[in-house]
């Protein structure tokens, strides 16, 4: 295991990580947001939607690649401004960690459709790999507690 300085660093470069994440969407800054996804990557946001949780079946998203694909679809055309806040990070080795963030996020379509305002609260359920000296997001699950649409 770690030493607690070890692991206090590791902590402080997973928020780091969470953060360029947000700022990467909201700035529709695909190579930016690539570089946060580790290459096998399990993305799976069919929760980030609804409040209640997903009931469709749907697989999660496999690859850095596909997970990027998936986003830059779903918000290239709209304004977002993302917050994650309160993150409960456990770092359960020199390369691997999990993470809860609470999360807020504001979504503006242009023209109004199919809705003018979107506001989501919710959480981040994420694991985290170290390779190469970098940590990355290894999986990533979006689930709501409440959505405003107005």
């Amino acid at each position: 295991m770690p030493s607690t300085a070890e692991t206090l660093l590791a902590i402080e470069e997973i928020k780091k990580l969470k953060a360029r994440y947000f700022r990467f969407m909201d700035l529709h800054d695909w190579d930016g947001l690539a570089e946060v996804f580790a290459q096998d990557c399990v993305f799976d946001p069919h929760g980030a939607l609804e409040e209640e949780p997903d009931k469709t079946g749907l697989e999660p998203i496999r690859g850095r690649e596909a997970a990027v694909d998936h986003i830059r679809s779903g918000i290239s055309p709209i304004k977002s401004a993302h917050f994650g806040h309160m993150p409960e990070i456990e770092i359960l080795s020199d390369t691997e960690a999990t993470g809860i963030w609470s999360l807020l996020d504001i979504l503006r379509p242009p023209g109004g459709e199919p809705f003018v305002l979107f506001r989501g609260y919710g959480h981040y359920h994420e694991t985290y790999s170290k390779a190469d000296g970098t940590w990355r997001i290894a999986s990533l699950r979006i689930t709501r507690m409440l959505v405003e649409m107005t």
